[in-house]
């Protein structure tokens, strides 16, 4: 327990301290966010500091790294230990970690080129599916099941579909969330709940291994996930700090593309399939008002919305930005709720 609020804690005061300097270092160096054309109504934004997300990242190493360090063992007083990491939760760090690499790599081409354009999107998707592809092999290396889970212990088993479906959502949700990154600590303060709400149902299958080790891999039943959830929380809060209308710095396609990528990695690795829909509603939201605008366009002839992704349809109808981001965390929140109240229900039917 004491772990998981040191992680937080290390990993919300690091982004804190650090952004504030990557901010003066990004400004000195003219390194700036390029606005669509379309975005006219953005135009003030036009050169604020990107990139942040790199600051989110490394303060997730740091707090889950650094809250592994005993400064005092019982007993024997002052010493210094550093404990044993599982490098299977490690390895979705990394994992999450080479998809906000192919976010630098955009992020680089857009202020290097000075454009709002970086990747291709066919070199994108394709870079984005390669990680994809090999956290998907990452889940079958360690024999998970080939049950896509509904409920707890209750799923169908789709065989090999299952990898592709770690696949599909992992691109999706990485984009989705990239999509959403568009307003001024939309992402920051909603993933930062998001993450909280996972780290409750993280610690609660950790505090009940017998129930959930029937259908979960043991590997993945351990405060160590919680503490690695607590620092990506932590983390996105500290950078919310800086992030916030007005912002001071973006997070960047590095931030968005990690984020995005950590949320399917952690809820496939604890069986939570499903509630990938409610941890995750506020940007599986913004990226369907996108399809459904491409879609009617194309089959219509029409617009749906004014324009997508959804939060600027509501800035076109006038609605002050924060007006928009604050309300949007208050529907994220609310659905967040009803998923943690899903999973508590199915622990009252099922788990007792």
């Amino acid at each position: 327990m004491i772990g998981i609020i040191v992680a937080g804690g290390l990993g919300f005061l690091f982004v804190i301290f650090s952004t504030s300097i990557g901010v003066n270092y990004f400004k000195t160096r003219n390194i700036g966010q390029p606005i669509q054309e379309e975005l006219n109504f953005h135009e003030h934004k036009k050169g604020t500091p990107t990139m942040g997300g790199v600051f989110i990242i490394v303060g997730t190493f740091v707090g889950f790294i650094l809250s592994h360090i005993n400064f005092w063992t019982i007993g024997k007083g002052f010493k210094v230990e550093l404990l044993t990491i599982k490098p299977e939760i490690f390895n979705l760090l990394l994992l999450g970690t080479l998809m906000g690499f192919v976010g630098l790599i955009d992020d680089y081409l857009k202020v290097n080129k000075n454009r709002n354009l970086g990747l291709k999107p066919k070199n994108k998707f394709i870079l984005q599916s390669i990680v994809a592809l090999l956290g998907s092999y990452y889940f079958y290396f360690l024999n998970d099941s080939t049950i896509f889970y509904l409920f707890s212990g209750f799923g169908i088993d789709v065989g090999i579909i299952k990898w592709f479906l770690i696949i599909f959502i992992i691109v999706g949700i990485t984009n989705a969330v990239n999509l959403t990154d568009g307003l001024d600590g939309l992402v920051a303060g909603s993933s930062s709940v998001s993450f909280g709400g996972i780290l409750i149902i993280a610690f609660w299958i950790f505090r009940h291994p017998d129930y959930y080790s029937n259908f979960i891999n043991p590997i993945f039943i351990s405060v160590e996930l919680a503490v690695l959830i607590s620092s990506i929380a932590g983390s996105c809060l500290g950078f919310l700090w800086w992030n916030t209308n007005p912002a001071k710095i973006i997070m960047g396609d590095v931030g968005s593309q990690f984020i995005g990528s950590m949320f399917p990695l952690i809820l496939f690795a604890i069986g939570a399939d499903t509630l990938i829909l409610f941890f995750c509603f506020l940007y599986i939201v913004e990226a369907m008002s996108v399809i459904i605008q491409v879609l009617s366009f194309k089959y219509r002839g029409k617009r749906v919305f004014k324009m997508t992704p959804i939060h600027h349809h509501f800035e076109m109808n006038n609605w002050a930005e924060t007006t928009i981001i604050v309300r949007f965390w208050i529907i994220n929140g609310i659905v967040i709720v009803i998923g943690l109240g899903l999973f508590y229900g199915d622990w009252v039917l099922f788990g007792n």
